[in-house]
C-alpha cells in the first residue's frame, strides 16, 4: 500500500457539510448587523442547556476564559488552594493562578489516567477550597467518590469538560456534578467552532448571574450604563453561535460514531498488544482523543510521520514541570504516573468519517514499526 496522508483531525471533512448554510447565514448576518449577544447566541445557550442537561449556560470567547470566569464566580480568597491534575492542558492551572489561588497538583490513576482518588483524599487541608476535575480525553472521572469527598470537606467542584462533550458517568452527563463546568469550542473539539469559543455551565442561578456579570464588563447586560462589579469582555459572536448551533444538532450522533470507531481501534490495539484507555462500566467515554502508551514514543512518532501519519502528544511536558510554574517548586519524580505518560503517550489520528483504508493503513504501519 502506497503512503496515505492521514491528518490527526480532518477539520475540512468534519466542517464542510455546514458550509452552505453558514455562508447563507453570513449574508443575512451582514444585513442584520447584530454580531454580538444576538438571537443566535441566546438560542445556542438554551440549546446547550437542553443537550447537556444543565439549567444555565453562558457562552464566552474561549475555554480558558470559561475556567477563569468560572473560578472567579466562586469568590475564593487569595492563597486558597485548588487541587487538580498536571496531566492536562495548561489552561486549568493558569485559570487558578490568575484568580490568585494556588494549584496543588496530584498524580493520576495508572489505569484510566484520571485523578487518583486516594491522593485527592490525602492532599486536602484547611487551605483547600476547591477541586478542579479535568475529564481528559473524553473519559469521565469517578464522580461518585469525588463528590462524596468534596461534600465531606466543603469543597467547590469545578469540572473542565473541554475534552468530554456528552461523556457520562452513571448515565449523568459530566458538567452536572459540580458547582460550575467549563466547555471549550476550540475547532478540534468534539463540538468545535470556526475559531475560539467556550461556555460555562452551572445549575446554580447565583453562580450563573455572577459569571454573566464577570464576562460582560461587570454587568448582566453590558449595554447598561452602570456596572456593578469589575469584569472582563468575554463573549461569543453571532457567527460562531450559528455555526455551533448547526453542529450541536449532530453532536449526539457524532458521539456515537466516535464510540463505534473507538471499538474498532480497541480491537486493533489489543491485537498489537498496545495499552489504551479501557472501557469501564458506568463510564461513557466521548472519545475526544484516542491514545496509546508505547515505548520509544518519539521515534515511533517520527517514523509514522514519514509514512504520512500525523500523531500528537497530550501532553509532552506536565504542568508541574512547566517553566511558568517553577515557583511552585515541583520537581521531576513528584508525579510518577503523569511523568511516565508524558514520555510514552501518543494520540492517534481519530475523527468521525475517517476512511476504512486510512484506519487499515494506520494499524498496518503501527504493526510494521512495532515489530
Amino acid at each position: 500500500m502506497t503512503n496515505l496522508k492521514i491528518p490527526f483531525v480532518d477539520l475540512k471533512k468534519i466542517n464542510l457539510k455546514y458550509k452552505k448554510k453558514f455562508l447563507n447565514f453570513l449574508s443575512s448576518a451582514i444585513e442584520d448587523s447584530n454580531y454580538i449577544k444576538g438571537k443566535k447566541t441566546e438560542e445556542l445557550e438554551k440549546k446547550i442547556c437542553k443537550v447537556f442537561q444543565c439549567k444555565n449556560a453562558l457562552t464566552v470567547n474561549s475555554g480558558t476564559d470559561a475556567l477563569i470566569v468560572g473560578i472567579k464566580s466562586l469568590d475564593l480568597k487569595n492563597g486558597d488552594e485548588i487541587i487538580t491534575t498536571s496531566n492536562t492542558w495548561i489552561s486549568s492551572a493558569y485559570a487558578i493562578e490568575l484568580n490568585n489561588c494556588k494549584p496543588i497538583f496530584i498524580d493520576v490513576d495508572k489505569y484510566d489516567f484520571q485523578m487518583d482518588i486516594n491522593l485527592f483524599k490525602k492532599k486536602i487541608n484547611k487551605k483547600t477550597k476547591a477541586v478542579l476535575i479535568t475529564h481528559l480525553y473524553g473519559m469521565p472521572n469517578n464522580m461518585k467518590e469525588i463528590c462524596k469527598i468534596a461534600k465531606k470537606n466543603n469543597l467547590f467542584i469545578i469540572e473542565d469538560i473541554a475534552q468530554s462533550h456528552l461523556a457520562k458517568f452513571r448515565n449523568k452527563i459530566v458538567g452536572n456534578f459540580g458547582d460550575v463546568a467549563c466547555l471549550s469550542f476550540y475547532p478540534s473539539k468534539n463540538l468545535g467552532a470556526l475559531g475560539d469559543g467556550g461556555a460555562i455551565l452551572t445549575n446554580s442561578k447565583k453562580i450563573y448571574y455572577k459569571c454573566k456579570s464577570l464576562a460582560n464588563y461587570g454587568a448582566t447586560d453590558f449595554r447598561k450604563s452602570n456596572h456593578n462589579i469589575i469584569g472582563i469582555n468575554s463573549r461569543l459572536d453571532e457567527l460562531q453561535a450559528y455555526f455551533l448551533l448547526e453542529k450541536l444538532k449532530k453532536l449526539k450522533a457524532d458521539t456515537i460514531k466516535r464510540q463505534k470507531l473507538a471499538k474498532i481501534y480497541d480491537k486493533k490495539c489489543h491485537e498489537l498488544g498496545l495499552q489504551y484507555l479501557p472501557s469501564k462500566k458506568n463510564y461513557h467515554n466521548s472519545y475526544h482523543i484516542y491514545l496509546v502508551v508505547v515505548k520509544n514514543r518519539n521515534s515511533l512518532k517520527k517514523k509514522l510521520f514519514k509514512k504520512g501519519i500525523n500523531t500528537k502528544i497530550h501532553y509532552e511536558i506536565p504542568i508541574h514541570l512547566q517553566t511558568a510554574f517553577k515557583h511552585l517548586n515541583y520537581k521531576k519524580g513528584d508525579l510518577p504516573v503523569t511523568e511516565y505518560l508524558s514520555k510514552n503517550i501518543l494520540s492517534l489520528p481519530f475523527y468521525p468519517g475517517i476512511e476504512e483504508k486510512k484506519i487499515s493503513y494506520l494499524f498496518k504501519s503501527l504493526k510494521e514499526l512495532l515489530n
